[in-house]
């Protein structure tokens, strides 16, 4: 685990900054996407900054800092009861608040109220448990640079850098509100705002209906092209993104072969002058049709970014959606509709580029479903949750192309690249670039043990494993629904294996001979003493509570069979059954695990987890560094509390 600097404490960064985005209302009518992010367009820009120290007294009594940044994505609400947007961004920023405490993400509020009645009722109508500085001198709304008069939101990353900023200026934008929050929750890497009309964990689903009328009067609806291969897209006719997106696609449907295939543009402002001279400027063919009620952009939850293309099938369900427009989505979306029109499909592969399973998914489609599935496909979130995204001990084994040419990189760090992912698995392009990759690395098993490592993974055995990521073997879920998939993923999370190799229960005691220091140190920590607990909680017949108090339970020779020496949270509860590891005749090799030279996050967390689960210690998992140190033995230094022996 990489040390960690507080917010404000100077130091440096791998990479150079990043840029910090202020996003306000009125950018919300031009976002002009360069990479399919709302954030990829602000009212202002400003360059990255390390997040000031701050600490003040807090509401209700202590004393609150941005200490709790430490190592931690954080988001600050920085906001005034008298603001214009105060109750808008409220509702904005509770939704928001409620979702992160979940994934790791410490959250601060100060207040610049002068009248200190008013903010408690107002924060007890918005959030509960909300920590909140009260800033009455305005000396922590100056470090942070709040706008006069508004309600501000700031995303910190895990190292203490001010990320993104939001600054609501009301100005009665339909769906404002909403974009706002998707944008939030996209920096932030929350769950997506939207759900229905995204084809989420491999799903295709349903395109909502529609019926829209173009500028000549023509109409065009779901009904009427069924059977066609739709390409919808939502634009802003002053949007020079959206007309690099509308001159692709009408370059596109032009090539012969492609009359199957239907664009429909759909403005996001009925402006008809702006769209004609659109039309004519670009000598786009397109028809340009208007959406008069908003009915279309809100059946397909639309949220004001643009270009936003929908690619449908001839049933009539969503393939893919993308935000933005860029050599590698054109490529994508070419490539997505000409499988779809079922007509010759080159492949548009990065040359010197590591392309990303986004480019596989076109052609490879049930396998990249059944990829989604896997633990693999969301192991850049993992980092995302520990803080450990620029740590570059961690980022190679859990990005695309760490380190090689075309590959991951800090100083330029690529969305699409995240995770571990097909090329990690076949080689940078797959076949069709890396043809010799699998036997360069001695197969499959020789790829998996580039990362799954004695010190990274867990008693790990290629057999056991393989099943997990298989294609094959995932083929028996693809008719799970969107929520039978989330169901599997969140069991695999948390899935229940063997931690440990087979024997016999011994006890600790049968570990003093040999490792004196290390039991005189266990005999100090809550773990000795944990069958006692529930002894005082009246709780010591519970097999349930017994499970996780004592050591072996139920296994041969654990508790209860193997006496009150088994009593409370022993060795080889974190090392496993000493049966094979002591005695005269004992093989000491290979039977017992050693955990000093183990990644806490990787491998620690996964036995410690097994009892310090969501139901009995939530938070845990992200407390863990400096949970181990009141029990850790093996580093040379005592528990916290105690005196070496």
């Amino acid at each position: 685990m990489k040390s960690r600097r507080k917010p404000g404490s100077g130091g440096t960064r791998a990479g150079p900054p990043r840029r910090a985005r202020w996003l306000r209302a009125p950018a919300l009518l031009l976002i002009l996407i360069a990479g399919g992010t709302p954030g990829g367009l602000a009212a202002e820009a400003r360059s990255e900054r390390v997040l000031p120290r701050f600490s003040g007294p807090l509401l209700g009594g202590g004393i609150g800092s941005t200490d709790s940044f430490a190592g931690r994505r954080g988001l600050i609400y920085a906001f005034a009861t008298t603001d214009d947007s105060a109750p808008e961004m409220a509702r904005l920023a509770g939704r928001i608040i409620r979702d992160a405490a979940g994934a790791n993400i410490a959250v601060l509020a100060v207040n610049r109220d002068l009248e200190p009645e008013r903010v408690q009722p107002f924060v007890d109508g918005y959030f509960e448990g909300l920590p909140v500085i009260l800033d009455r001198e305005l000396s922590i709304t100056r470090k942070l640079g709040v706008p006069p008069g508004r309600s501000a939101l700031y995303v910190i990353d895990a190292d203490g850098y001010i990320i993104s900023a939001f600054a609501w200026e009301p100005e009665g934008i339909l769906g404002a509100a909403e974009a706002y929050e998707a944008e939030l929750r996209r920096v932030l890497r929350l769950e997506p705002l939207d759900q229905s009309t995204r084809p989420l964990l491999g799903t295709s689903p349903p395109a909502p209906a529609f019926e829209l009328e173009s500028l000549a009067g023509t109409t065009a609806s779901l009904e009427k092209l069924r059977g066609k291969v739709i390409a919808l897209v939502f634009f802003l006719p002053t949007c020079p993104h959206c007309h690099d997106a509308l001159q692709y696609l009408d370059r596109l449907k032009r090539k012969p072969g492609y009359e199957d295939l239907e664009v429909v543009p759909v403005s996001i402002r009925n402006r008809p002058f702006l769209m004609r001279e659109m039309r004519e400027d670009l000598e786009l063919e397109l028809p340009l049709y208007v959406d008069l009620e908003a009915s279309t952009q809100q059946s397909y939850e639309h949220r004001l970014g643009v270009p936003d293309t929908v690619l449908i099938d001839r049933s009539g369900r969503i393939l893919s959606r993308f935000g933005g427009i860029s050599p590698r989505i054109e490529a994508m979306i070419s490539m997505t509709l000409r499988q779809a029109l079922g007509v010759p499909n080159p492949i548009l592969l990065s040359r010197s580029e590591y392309s990303g399973s986004g480019m596989c998914q076109a052609c490879h489609r049930a396998q990249h479903s059944s990829w989604l599935l896997t633990r693999h496909a969301h192991a850049y979130d993992t980092l995302l949750e520990h803080g450990e995204e620029r740590n570059s001990e961690c980022i190679g084994c859990h990005s695309v192309g760490w380190s090689e040419r075309g590959g991951y990189d800090l100083d330029q760090p690529r969305e699409h690249l995240e995770g571990v992912q097909c090329e990690n698995c076949h080689g940078r392009g797959g076949p069709h670039q890396s043809p010799d990759f699998l036997a360069e690395k001695g197969g499959y098993a020789g790829v998996c043990a580039d990362c799954h490592t004695a010190t990274h993974s867990l008693n790990f055995i290629f057999s056991e494993r393989l099943p997990e990521v298989s294609h094959a073997a995932q083929l028996r879920f693809a008719n799970l629904s969107l929520e039978e998939r989330r169901a599997l993923l969140e069991q695999r999370e948390h899935r229940q294996r063997s931690l440990f190799h087979d024997a016999d229960y011994v006890g600790s005691r049968a570990c003093a001979d040999c490792h004196s220091r290390e039991f005189a140190l266990w005999q100090k920590t809550p773990h000795a003493r944990a069958l006692e607990t529930l002894e005082a909680q009246k709780r010591a017949g519970s097999a349930d509570c017994q499970r996780c108090h004592t050591t072996g339970f139920e296994a041969a020779g654990g508790f209860p069979s193997g006496g009150e020496a088994l009593g409370g949270v022993g060795c080889e509860s974190c090392h496993g059954p000493g049966g094979a590891h002591v005695g005269p005749d004992a093989r000491r090799s290979g039977t017992i695990l050693g955990l000093t030279d183990k990644c806490d996050s990787c491998v620690i967390l996964q036995i410690c987890g097994s009892c310090h689960d969501d139901a009995n210690d939530p938070g845990f998992e992200f407390e863990l560094e400096e949970k181990l140190e009141r029990v850790r033995h093996g580093s040379g230094s005592a528990p916290a509390g105690s005196a070496a022996e």
